[in-house]
């Protein structure tokens, strides 16, 4: 026994030895850093996404009109049309995500956001404070949905080995011209191929699925792009083509004549947009310049019922629009002065069969113009693309008489656009008069204008000119100011709609500005992660905002929206 021990005891010793010689010659396995990347298993690498975009908003006569009580466009906390319109507030946009990538060729993008308007109780998040019921001295009763933390991109890239092909699919944040018209979250399959200094990429997108609706079929609006471009350094040359194959606004169900968000029953447009462009440097000059003809065929609402007096049921239209957008900006090292220009076409007869109204897509859409580096600095310009003022005096309680031509027009609400249904003639509240958030076309004017069908095609047109300077004084910070005039292209189709009005004398007639705005921001960059920024705008409305606002009553009296309207907001944001 007592050999048996000893034995024992030697063997012990003997792997214990052993154990701490491969301890000592196989080290613990180390954490890979590259960046932000951690890696997370074999050729696997991780980054966390997090990031929270704080922000105090105020605004002042909104509407260009103090004799009108102030209201925000929506009473839910949660809707984006009061984050960046009308209110005092704090605004709070809060994400959290990851990013994995495997070798090379594959990467993986979630994130997920929940923006909201916070307050004392609203932090609580107790039953009864997101929508706290009954409805407010303009009778509108509180929103039953709140979305709550919700998915905001997804996708995955993946890049085959040995080709120049790679693709993705998901709902990323892309864009496919220089000037960033078309462009979305909006969920996608799109390849992209490149060959040295030439690049392809051919994508559908779905912009609304009839599933939503209850329906199956030909109910969707799903839109194809395809786009080349040649990159000769310093210079870009590029050609996208988009076409847009609606059938969603006209889909066939239970509601039936001009339904939110959506055209008449039977609807639908098959448009086609081009869009040539160049960009490029030359000495100390950066520019863009992109032209967009927009062509194709759209069919009014075919349901016997719902369509509006003197309507002909599936009238054909033809679309032939075009706009231009460039951008100029001389680097002379601590300041940047720039200059740009957007004008797009407008429709001046609503009573016959073609639509020569330029926007991008045939429903309201946001565009990314101000996420190309080209027109970044209007990120906070109400007058450019981000959230636009509202309807000169709110432009509510107007109504109009009998039409005074054949086939009648459109009434006033339906011109001026905004919440629907309204009782007939009234010009609803608008949170959006005359462009959709990230637009700086006037996609939002005019759009039913035309009788039995809703189309953004139908428009008085666009002309915006941003004039103003980028200052660098110091490291880590932007001084940045701007003048933006905006304008109708052709206001003619308007004073159709208001042809009582202007016969009675209350307007001699529509004129073409809509307001000027001076604006700008300091931002300070203080890290990669955290920078402030204070911004703030001030509108002055022109001649033809004012003829609108007179069609409105103001204590018993025309409106006058000659109001100036005030916009400051201080963000703080962290993200990682």
């Amino acid at each position: 026994m007592k050999r048996l021990a000893q034995v024992g005891l030697m063997g012990m010793l003997v792997l214990t030895g052993a154990s701490i010689a491969v301890t000592q010659q196989v080290p613990p396995q180390q954490v890979v850093r590259l960046g932000n990347w951690i890696e997370a298993g074999n050729e696997v690498f991780m980054h966390i996404i997090g990031a929270a975009d704080i922000r105090y908003r105020t605004v002042q006569n909104y509407d260009f009109e103090s004799q009108v009580r102030d209201r925000a466009a929506s009473r839910n906390p949660s809707s984006t049309s009061s984050h960046e319109g009308d209110g005092d507030f704090l605004y709070t946009q809060l994400r959290l995500g990851a990013e994995f990538q495997y070798q090379k060729n594959l990467l993986v993008h979630l994130l997920f956001q929940h923006q909201q308007v916070f307050d004392g109780n609203l932090m609580d998040d107790s039953a009864n404070s997101t929508n706290p019921g009954g409805a407010d001295v303009f009778g509108r009763r509180a929103s039953s949905e709140n979305p709550g933390f919700r998915i905001e991109r997804f996708w995955i890239d993946y890049t085959f080995p040995g080709t120049p092909l790679r693709m993705r699919v998901g709902g990323d944040l892309w864009s496919t011209d220089q000037a960033g018209l078309v462009g979305d979250d909006d969920p996608r399959f799109a390849l992209f191929a490149k060959f040295g200094d030439l690049d392809l990429q051919a994508a559908a997108v779905i912009q609304n699925a009839a599933t939503r609706l209850g329906l199956e079929n030909d109910n969707d609006f799903i839109y194809y792009t395809f786009g080349v471009g040649y990159n000769l350094t310093p210079h870009r040359f590029q050609l996208d083509v988009t076409y847009f194959r609606d059938r969603f606004l006209g889909a066939d169900t239970l509601l039936v004549g001009t339904r939110p968000g959506f055209g008449f029953t039977g609807q639908k447009h098959d448009s086609v947009l081009i869009m040539p462009s160049w960009s490029g440097t030359l000495g100390p000059v950066r520019a863009l310049l992109q032209g967009n003809i927009l062509v194709g065929t759209a069919r009014g609402g075919t349901a016997a019922t719902g369509l509006p007096r003197g309507a002909v049921p599936g009238r054909h239209y033809d679309i032939f629009a075009g706009a231009v957008v460039a951008s100029v900006e001389a680097d002379f090292g601590i300041v940047r002065p720039f200059v740009g220009l957007v004008y797009g076409s407008g429709d001046g007869d609503p009573t016959d069969d073609k639509l020569h109204g330029f926007t991008t897509l045939p429903q309201q859409e946001i565009t990314l113009i101000v996420a190309t580096p080209f027109f970044a600095q209007f990120e906070t310009s109400n007058a450019f693309a981000v959230r636009d003022y509202a309807c000169p005096a709110r432009a509510q309680g107007v109504r109009t008489t009998a039409r005074s031509i054949d086939p009648p027009t459109a009434v006033g609400a339906e011109v001026l656009g905004g919440a629907l249904p309204v009782p007939p003639g009234v010009i609803p509240t608008a949170s959006d008069c005359a462009h959709t958030t990230g637009n700086p076309f006037n996609d939002s004017l005019g759009n039913t204008s035309h009788l039995g069908i809703r189309t953004t095609y139908s428009n008085p047109g666009t002309l915006v000119i941003p004039v103003g300077i980028r200052g660098f004084p110091i490291k880590g910070h932007e001084i940045t100011g701007w003048y933006v005039y905006r304008g109708m292209a052709n206001t003619r189709l308007l004073e159709i709609a208001f042809a009582p009005e202007i016969q009675a004398g209350r307007i001699r007639g529509i004129r073409k500005s809509q307001y000027h705005e001076f604006g700008g921001f300091w931002a300070w960059i203080l890290n990669p992660y955290f920078d402030i920024r204070l911004s703030g705008n001030i509108a002055i409305p022109g001649d033809g905002y004012k003829d609108l606002a007179r069609l409105a009553t103001c204590n018993g009296r025309p409106c006058q929206g000659d109001d100036v309207a005030l916009v400051a907001e201080a963000r703080f944001r962290a993200h990682f």
